[in-house]
């Protein structure tokens, strides 16, 4: 069961959805924007207009004046094993941030669909210089023009050509 994304979930079905995946990888849509952001920090952004949209009442949405990731990976208690996909607005201190909890994180970069979406890639240079475990994904034909993992690993040559094109090709096939 996967949380889609941190503004997708209310608290209790966090916690319902933390009991179910003790033992197994649950993915979430982490920082793949920065409206993400803006919301968690200030209750501002474009994703406002999407609850008024869809008939959430905003009131019930809590802001801790932290981004989206030191808003909700804290409430992860049980969860063991945790893909964050997407990543395109994570910093240094998201990094160090979840490194103080005692859990297998994988960095899920879809480079392609992060310029579909975003027009920006993730600080990839800055995963896999702090010893981030990356794998690859592409995301789904909504924000990609072909499922490939052979486009993404191409996309990440040619913006980060100093990161060893060995360690790419385990990103995106033993990782």
């Amino acid at each position: 069961l996967a949380l889609h994304a941190p503004y997708s979930v209310s608290n209790d079905l966090i916690k319902y959805l933390d009991e179910e995946n003790k033992e197994k990888i649950t993915s979430i849509h982490n920082q793949e924007s920065e409206q993400e952001n803006k919301l968690f920090l200030k209750k501002e952004g474009d994703f406002l207009k999407l609850f008024e949209v869809i008939h959430f009442d905003v009131n019930d949405f809590e802001t801790k004046q932290k981004n989206a990731i030191q808003t909700y990976f804290s409430k992860l208690k049980e969860t063991k094993n945790i893909m964050l996909v997407h990543n395109t607005f994570a910093s240094k201190e998201d990094i160090d941030f979840v490194n103080e909890f005692n859990k297998n994180v994988y960095w899920c970069l879809c480079p392609n669909a992060n310029m579909y979406i975003e027009n920006r890639l993730p600080n990839i240079e800055m995963l896999y210089k702090n010893n981030c475990t990356i794998v690859l994904g592409t995301d789904s034909l909504a924000s990609n023009h072909r499922l490939s993992i052979w486009e993404e690993i191409k996309t990440i040559r040619q913006n980060f050509p100093s990161i060893p094109f060995e360690q790419i090709l385990q990103w995106g096939t033993i990782n």
